[in-house]
């Protein structure tokens, strides 16, 4: 095990606030939390504080582009899509269901709201916890997918033993994540990459070595661009790890006079900066496509 940073419960509220999302009844009387690494390149926080109904509520009230209908790794996972029968979890209000007409769908989701405006579209979604939904429903699904859901559970371990449990052999397990090999990872004061938002984070690493210990061999991984809109978080990581960090040397007054001419030019560029397509940078979301042993 190895502490990787640690951050003030306090900023951490601070920032909350700021998106509309008051944490202090989660947070209680807890001063700091800790991104722990464990031997299998799994990265927690610890104490673990997870959101609630409320807190995710709150969230996407006060910011609209919270609970997006289209994501570019929903076009990335149809092209691993294929047999009868496909399940999603945590499907929000199902809006995957879109690109997987052919297949039969099921989505499982814990939010009464967001499954009752699914059922209105005639989607077949259940308000079923997915540990409690694979004991009853062994070997019966082709795929499995999730997208952005993983990281919020606190006990990841659970989530690889019930995908194993309803997938036929050789079935795909589709797994859509924040890329912490990616400008992410250098930002480890991001709220929304912090409890009680995000409890994990996910390198390449572990997304391979992590699964192996349940019955999966990874098929896939596939890094997604950075989204446009997501200019200013990639300016900001750029910043944070490469000129805000301390110089191996003592800095003049005309390189400190640059630096901060840079810096103060980079801040000031709106954050729907164009990011050209064929400039690859790794964005937020990486897809793993594990096969089931």
């Amino acid at each position: 095990m190895r502490t990787l940073c640690t951050l003030q419960v306090a900023d951490l509220v601070r920032r909350y606030d700021a998106l509309g999302a008051d944490i202090r009844r989660l947070v209680g009387d807890t001063k700091e939390v800790s991104l722990i690494e464990d031997e299998t390149g799994l990265r927690m926080w610890c104490p673990l504080i997870l959101g609630d109904g409320e807190f995710y509520r709150q969230l996407s009230a006060h910011n609209p582009w919270y609970y997006a209908t289209e994501k570019r790794e929903y076009d990335v996972a149809a092209r691993y899509l294929g047999g009868d029968e496909l399940l999603e979890v945590g499907c929000g209000e199902g809006y995957f269901s879109a690109w997987v007409r052919q297949a039969h769908y099921t989505g499982l989701e814990l939010s009464e709201h967001a499954v009752a405006a699914a059922q209105g579209r005639g989607l077949n979604v259940l308000r079923e916890d997915f540990v409690a939904y694979a004991q009853e429903h062994s070997a019966s699904y082709d795929r499995v997918c999730s997208f952005q859901v993983l990281e919020h559970l606190p006990a990841p371990a659970d989530y690889f033993m019930a995908a194993h449990r309803v997938l036929r052999a050789g079935g795909l397990l589709i797994t859509a994540v924040p890329a912490e090999d990616s400008y992410l990872g250098c930002q480890h004061d991001d709220c929304l990459n912090a409890p009680p938002h995000h409890v994990s984070r996910w390198t390449d690493a572990c997304l391979k070595r992590y699964p192996e210990s349940f019955g999966f061999e990874l098929h896939d991984l596939v890094h997604l661009p950075v989204e446009q809109g997501h200019a200013q978080r990639l300016i900001h990581a750029f910043v944070s790890r490469t000129l805000l960090r301390p110089s191996s040397r003592p800095l003049g007054l005309l390189e400190k006079l640059q630096r901060r001419a840079v810096v103060s030019l980079l801040r000031s560029l709106p954050a729907e900066t164009p990011i050209p397509e064929d400039f690859f940078i790794p964005g937020h979301t990486v897809l793993a496509v594990h096969r089931r042993a």
